[in-house]
């Protein structure tokens, strides 16, 4: 069996051909640099996303004798795209990662206030399309006004490969205009974002069959006409999927270019004190969690300003890192806060710096986890992680210690989501799901990791 799988993240596209076992004979990826400039922008050109798209599946040099059996894609969450009346772009894909959408967010919380959460589960923050929708509507009626279709990068991938407009759950509830209970599209903020229910697609399980490729898209994309096509979701359903984390006492961690936790649920935890979201990722299953905009990014930016140190130049008392460099979604969703060091002293090294910053975000992601479970009071027996942040040796043992959870980690980290689309096809072909590979995590042996701990969340 051959399954042609994708994880378009905000960074590129990673395609694979996955195996029955789920194992991957091939992996190919296309980067890209978001368009952005002073004002907050981050978007992509969607022509790039396509040519992309295409030039990741010339990559994996498919032969005659690779027959797909299916394909499923997995994207990036909180993104959108204007289509006009002939399904032509008229804005470029905004991404999560886009900070403008303030006017939007106020003009919606004059109107809902703290309804917005109970209905959708999302949050009062700038990345969700929600906003970005509203501020677009007050700042260009007239491009809104020529605005016929409103769709993610997955639906409009899924159209022109099928013909069909479908959104699943996952997608549609992060856009913050999904009625969590109802699952669906919700009638009173499509009246506050001046949108009707025929300008968005229609929502559907991540792991039905939506369509077959057509004999044109066959020959764009160099693939075989009549292939079926899968739903899938966004790439944090899909890594919960993929790190066999659907039930409550396994919370996924992901690592990435951001931080995220995620417990799946078989009911909605709508607490607005929390600071956590919530979304439907299908019919009967709900992710409960907390999202930071700074996980690899941030490991990425110290390596930038220290390069690759010495653990054994590390003192026994480094300073304590706040890392928010990016602002902050969970649970503050503020994106105007900051990072910080305390307890910095004249004697404190580069390297004690560089070690610090690693235990900020490992820090942050351990907020997460407890946050989590103290939301849903389902306590945890194991933690599950995923993204290339934990190639970092010692950020796993570091996370294992501060949590004190059964901590494990796949053989391949990183491919996490590619997994979740891969058992997406499998369940909608009607064939079984094979056990997912894990290592104990031992954990790090630091008598002084929980003070340090105890004292980030006495700052934070």
């Amino acid at each position: 069996m051959n399954l042609l799988c994708f994880d378009i993240s905000s960074g590129g596209i990673s395609a694979a051909i996955l195996n029955s076992d789920l194992e991957s004979a091939r992996v190919a990826e296309k980067e890209w640099d978001l368009e952005t400039d002073e004002r907050g922008a981050a978007t992509l050109s969607v022509q790039r996303v396509i040519e992309r798209f295409k030039q990741a599946i010339r990559l994996l040099n498919l032969t005659t004798g690779d027959a797909i059996d299916a394909i499923c894609i997995g994207t990036f969450l909180h993104n959108c795209v204007l289509l006009d009346d002939a399904d032509e772009p008229i804005t470029p894909v905004f991404t999560w990662l886009d900070q403008r959408g303030d006017t939007g967010l106020e003009y919606v919380r004059k109107r809902l206030g703290d309804r917005l959460h109970v209905i959708t589960g999302c949050r009062y923050h700038p990345m969700f399309p929600v906003f970005k929708l509203v501020a677009l509507r007050v700042s260009d009626p007239e491009l809104f006004a020529h605005a016929k279709r409103v769709v993610s990068v997955k639906a409009l991938l899924v159209h022109q490969l099928t013909g069909a407009w479908i959104e699943d759950h996952g997608i549609a509830s992060a856009s913050g205009l999904f009625n969590i209970t109802k699952g669906d599209w919700d009638s009173e903020l499509l009246d506050i974002v001046g949108l009707e229910p025929a300008h968005l697609p229609r929502i559907t399980s991540r792991t039905e069959i939506v369509g077959r490729l057509t004999s044109n898209a066959a020959a764009e994309f160099g693939l075989a006409a009549g292939i079926p096509l899968v739903a899938g979701s966004g790439d944090g359903f899909l890594a919960n999927m993929g790190s066999d984390a659907e039930v409550p006492s396994k919370i996924a961690v992901t690592l990435g270019t951001s931080a995220v936790a995620r417990q799946t649920l078989t009911w909605p935890v709508l607490d607005l004190s929390a600071g956590t979201f919530c979304y439907r990722a299908d019919e009967t299953a709900y992710l409960l969690g907390c999202a930071g905009s700074n996980g690899g990014n941030v490991l990425d930016w110290g390596r930038r300003i220290f390069g690759t140190l010495k653990d054994a130049e590390v003192s026994e008392d480094p300073p304590i890192f706040i890392p928010l460099l990016h602002g902050e979604r969970s649970p503050d969703w503020n994106p105007h806060l900051t990072g910080s060091w305390h307890g910095l002293t004249a004697h404190h090294t580069a390297a004690d710096l560089s070690r610090s910053i690693l235990e900020g975000v490992i820090f942050n992601l351990a907020h997460f986890i407890e946050i989590i479970q103290n939301t849903s009071r389902e306590r945890a027996t194991d933690l599950v992680l995923s993204g290339n942040g934990f190639l970092h040796p010692m950020a796993a043992p570091m996370l294992a210690a501060v949590t004190g959870i059964s901590t494990w980690m796949p053989t391949t980290p990183g491919l996490a989501s590619l997994r979740g689309a891969g058992i997406c096809a499998l369940r909608a072909l009607g064939q079984p799901t094979p056990a997912l590979y894990v290592n104990s995590v031992a954990r790090l042996n630091d008598g002084k990791i929980l003070r340090r701990y105890a004292e980030y969340r006495r700052l934070r």
